[in-house]
């Protein structure tokens, strides 16, 4: 994925008819380290957003989709992250399919990679 400092959209269709579909604006994607970090509005009911950006060079995928969860332990701030969908390529960017919804409204889509011996880290992650 290539690094702009500008935002991209995050988009839900809906289909109004067989041959109409409008597209809502529920959020904006930012290239990251890693990937992309989503900052989304609304949640899409239907489970599915998309990410539209002819500038993002995507790969095969599939890329997963991560939440960031912080907590305390021992006084010291800690950022936990959960899986909350997958995400894979399409014409224009990527169409991201949520299996929950992150409460806080934020998610980072990174490339899957094979999980490592002892578990998965993301603790690398920058938001």
């Amino acid at each position: 994925m290539s690094k702009e400092s500008n935002s991209i959209g995050v988009f839900v269709p809906v289909e109004v008819s067989e041959e109409k579909t409008f597209w809502n604006r529920i959020g904006a994607a930012f290239v990251n380290s890693k990937g992309l970090s989503l900052l989304l509005d609304a949640v899409p009911i239907n489970g599915r957003a998309v990410v539209i950006s002819e500038e993002i060079a995507v790969g095969e995928g599939p890329y997963r989709v991560l939440t960031p969860v912080e907590y305390e332990k021992d006084g010291e701030k800690k950022t936990r992250w959960t899986r909350v969908g997958t995400a894979i390529p399409n014409k224009k960017g990527l169409t991201v399919l949520f299996n929950a919804h992150p409460v806080s409204g934020k998610a980072v889509v990174i490339l899957a990679e094979e999980p490592k011996e002892g578990g998965e880290s993301t603790d690398d992650l920058a938001f």
